[in-house]
C-alpha cells in the first residue's frame, strides 16, 4: 500500500473519531428537539438533514457546471473546427487571387461569409476581389462595413478611400483619408501620401503642399530623395497659380525660393523670368534666363528669348542677346545652334550656315541641324549638298520628330513642357541634340501663352 494511502486512512479515522467524540459527549443536546415550521425535530435530525441538502446541492452544482464545461469545449471544438475550414479556405482564395483567377476566389470567399459574415479578413479579401473585378461600389459598401465594425480597421479605410476613388469621388475619399490621419497620427505615412497624391491628380496644389508639409515634418525619414524633391515641384505649382491669378510679385517669391532649394529647376527660371516681363522688368527677366541657361545649359531658355523678341517684333534685339551670349557662355555649342536657327528663321542664311557647320564639328549627331543646313543648301541652289544632307536625315528617319525626352520615363515630346505629360515628372524634359524633332514648318511657330499678357 502506497504511503499517501495510509496517510489519508489515518486522516479519516482521526476525523470519525474526533466525530464520534463530539456526539458521545454532546449526546443530550443533540437528543433536544427543536420547533422548525411549528414541528417538533431532533436537533441531531436537523443537522444531518442540512448536511445531506448541503451535499446534495454541491452535487448538483458540480453536475451542471460539468455539463456546461462538456457544452463550452464542445462548441470550442466546432469553432475550432471552423476556423481551420476558414483558413484553408482562405489560403485557397488568396492562392486564386495571386494567380489572377478572381472570380474563383470570389465565389470561395462568399461561401466563407455565409458561415461568418462578421469574418474581417474574408470581407477585406473580398472588397479587393469586386475592386479587380470592376465592381468597385460593391467593394466600398464592404469596406464602409468592415469600417464601422472595427474602428481601429486602418487598412479598411484605406481600402475605401480607394474604391471611392475608383467610383469617382474623390471628395469623399479625401475625408476619409483626412479622418484617417487625425485619429491615426503615428500610422498617417501612408494616408498623408495619398492625400498629397489625389490633390495633385486634382490639381489642388496649396492641399497637396500642405499634405508635403505633414510629411516632412513627421515622417522625414521615410520618405525618398525624389518624394522630398517633391516639395519644390508644388511650390513652383503654387507659383503658376499665383501668375495665372495676376499675382506676379507672390509667384516670383515663390520661383525664387524654388532656385533656392534647387537650382537646376528649369521651369522655375523660366516662370521668374515671365514674372519679371510682365512687372514691366524686362532686363532683370532677360538675365534671369541668361542665369538659368549658365546654371543649366538647357536651350529652351534660348528659344524663350528668340520667341520673345521676334513676337514683339524685336529680331535684331533677340540677335545680339544671342550672339552675345554664343561669344561668351561655356555651352557655346548650344547658344550657337540657336542663334543659327533664329538667323535662319529670319532668312539670314548664309550666316546661320556658318554657325551650323561649326556647331555640327562640335556634336555627334543632330538630325535637326542636317535639317536646316538642307534648307539653306536647297535654298541657295546647291542640290547636291541639300541632297547629302537629307540623306544624313533619311539614315535615321525614325528618330527625327524627337526634340525634348524625360529623363524620368523616357517619353519624347515635340516641345518643352514643364512637367512630364506620361509620368507627371517636373523639370524632367531636356532638350537633344542625339535625338530631336524638326520642326513642323521652316520657322518655329510661337510659343508661350504668357505672351499675351504683356
Amino acid at each position: 500500500m502506497r504511503l499517501v494511502n495510509v496517510f489519508f486512512i489515518v486522516l479519516l479515522l482521526l476525523v470519525l473519531m474526533m466525530l464520534g467524540n463530539l456526539y458521545l459527549t454532546n449526546h443530550d443536546l443533540l437528543m433536544r428537539e427543536v420547533v422548525v415550521f411549528g414541528e417538533s425535530i431532533k436537533l441531531q435530525s436537523v443537522i444531518l438533514i442540512v448536511f445531506l441538502l448541503g451535499f446534495l446541492l454541491n452535487v448538483l452544482y458540480t453536475g451542471v457546471m460539468e455539463v456546461v464545461r462538456l457544452v463550452r469545449g464542445l462548441n470550442a471544438s466546432a469553432d475550432t473546427r471552423l476556423v481551420k475550414r476558414i483558413s484553408e479556405r482562405m489560403q485557397d482564395a488568396r492562392g486564386l487571387v495571386a494567380h489572377g483567377l478572381n472570380q474563383e476566389a470570389k465565389k470561395i470567399l462568399e461561401t466563407i461569409l455565409e458561415q461568418r459574415k462578421e469574418h474581417i479578413p474574408t470581407r477585406m479579401l473580398l472588397g479587393e476581389v469586386l475592386m479587380k473585378t470592376g465592381h468597385p461600389e460593391e467593394a466600398v459598401k464592404l469596406f464602409e462595413g468592415v469600417a464601422r465594425d472595427d474602428e481601429d480597421q486602418v487598412e479598411a479605410r484605406y481600402q475605401l478611400a480607394e474604391g471611392l476613388m475608383a467610383v469617382r469621388n474623390p471628395e469623399a475619399a479625401v475625408g476619409v483619408l483626412k479622418k484617417l490621419a487625425t485619429a491615426h497620427p503615428k500610422k498617417a505615412l501612408r494616408a498623408w501620401r495619398r492625400l498629397r497624391a489625389a490633390h495633385m491628380e486634382a490639381q489642388r496644389w496649396e492641399e497637396a503642399a500642405e499634405a508635403h508639409h505633414k510629411l516632412q515634418a513627421h515622417f522625414a525619414a521615410e520618405l525618398t530623395q525624389g518624394e522630398k524633391a517633391q516639395g519644390s515641384a508644388l511650390s513652383y505649382q503654387l507659383g503658376i497659380a499665383k501668375v495665372e491669378a495676376d499675382q506676379y510679385k507672390d509667384a516670383a517669391q515663390l520661383f525664387q525660393q524654388v532656385i533656392k532649394d534647387e537650382p537646376d529647376f528649369i521651369p522655375a527660371y523660366l516662370g521668374l523670368g515671365r514674372c519679371m516681363i510682365l512687372q514691366d522688368q524686362e532686363a532683370q527677366g532677360f538675365e534671369i534666363w541668361l542665369e538659368g541657361f549658365r546654371k543649366t545649359g538647357e536651350g529652351t531658355f534660348l528659344q524663350e528669348l528668340e520667341d520673345y523678341f521676334i513676337q514683339l517684333g524685336r529680331p535684331e534685339d533677340g540677335l545680339a542677346l544671342l550672339r552675345r551670349v554664343a561669344a561668351t557662355s561655356k555651352h557655346a555649342t548650344t547658344a550657337k545652334f540657336f542663334l543659327g536657327k533664329m538667323l535662319y528663321r529670319l532668312e539670314i542664311l548664309d550666316e546661320a550656315l556658318d554657325l551650323f557647320q561649326e556647331v555640327r564639328s562640335q556634336v555627334v549627331y543632330s538630325p535637326v541641324l542636317f535639317f536646316y543646313m538642307a534648307k539653306i543648301h536647297s535654298r541657295r541652289g546647291r542640290l547636291e549638298s541639300a541632297l547629302n544632307e537629307y540623306r544624313h536625315l533619311l539614315r535615321n528617319l525614325g528618330i527625327l520628330k524627337l526634340r525634348y525626352e524625360c529623363s524620368v520615363c523616357g517619353h519624347r515630346a515635340t516641345d518643352y513642357a514643364d512637367r512630364c505629360d506620361t509620368c507627371g515628372s517636373w523639370n524632367s524634359n531636356h532638350f537633344l541634340f542625339k535625338e530631336s524633332d524638326l520642326p513642323e514648318g521652316p520657322i518655329r511657330a510661337e510659343s508661350g501663352s504668357w505672351l499675351a499678357m504683356l
